[in-house]
């Protein structure tokens, strides 16, 4: 579940008019993955949209009145600015000094060892040249990753071809480097942590990741937020950095890009519901924020 925290999440659909600069209860009765976002001196026509990050295709929700949607706006926000290719990602991923193998006990680095072998058929010599530069983050990735490889589709791929086809320009909440620093500045316990969580019960990782799936499907954003703090581990324990101060950090944003166009915001899921949710702090910036049908 760590690690598939990182992509977040969800909730039904239903369209009710909130009342003027009142805050939604918590959690809600119904819900939805879309928002539109009403208020005085902002340009009609922004909404706010939750995806995950990583998605099998039989839960992946984009129908035709939600690529018009999209179209109809003027900008296009998302997490980052846009996907990174592969060769600046890289970058951001390497360890600046020491090695891979300095996070983790000799008994953890056997476990590691013998984990790449059967999922990856990697030996010893080839993982360790392979991964020696790492950060223990891309691991984690891996780990996840391994189970839906060529079964998922991508919301920022999607969302991103949409806006470059219609001429939408593409704004972003965060850097690269802001949110790798969520996971360099974890201890190095709590890095090697995430990892042995990743690799030691794999069969539960993906009934976690389907558990947020069909939570996802079903568009229960406060119920994926609930998920996420019962659930969290290592994540859990950081969530006032990884979901609240980062929710913090982009209203201000939000609300400047509003002003200013008729904004499509897409972010994981799980920044949308919740006490301290996305949504919730528009509504007491004094927003209206109307849940809107797929």
């Amino acid at each position: 579940m760590k690690k598939t925290i990182l992509f977040l999440l969800v909730q039904l659909t239903l369209c009710w008019q909130i009342v003027f600069s009142q805050t939604t209860e918590f959690p809600m009765k119904e819900s939805s993955l879309l928002w539109k976002i009403e208020g005085p001196g902002i340009p009609k026509g922004s909404y706010l949209f939750g995806t995950m990050h990583m998605i099998e295709k039989e839960y992946f929700i984009f129908t035709d009145k939600l690529e018009k949607i999209v179209k109809k706006t003027e900008q296009l926000v998302m997490e980052l600015p846009g996907l990174p290719n592969q060769k600046e990602a890289m970058k951001y991923v390497l360890l600046e000094e020491g090695t891979f193998f300095d996070y983790f006990t000799p008994v953890q680095t056997d476990s590691i060892l013998i984990w790449a072998k059967k999922e990856f058929k990697m030996d010893e010599a080839a993982f360790r040249a392979t991964m020696s530069k790492m950060k223990p983050f891309v691991v984690v990735q891996m780990a996840t990753q391994i189970h839906f490889m060529g079964k998922t589709e991508s919301y920022e791929m999607t969302l991103e071809e949409i806006a470059k086809t219609n001429k939408l320009s593409i704004a972003g909440l965060e850097t690269i480097e802001q949110q790798m620093a969520f996971f360099d500045d974890l201890t190095k316990e709590q890095q090697a942590e995430m990892v042995m969580e990743g690799i030691r019960d794999s069969v539960k990782s993906i009934e976690t990741m389907k558990e947020m799936e069909v939570l996802y499907q079903g568009q229960n954003v406060d119920s994926l937020y609930l998920m996420i703090q019962d659930e969290g581990g290592v994540i859990s324990a950081e969530s006032a950095d990884f979901l609240d101060n980062r929710n913090a950090a982009w209203v201000p944003q939000i609300k400047e890009m509003i002003a200013n166009k008729r904004c499509f915001i897409a972010v994981g899921a799980g920044h949308l519901g919740g006490p301290n949710g996305v949504i919730r702090l528009l509504e007491k910036e004094g927003y209206t924020l109307t849940p809107v049908e797929l």
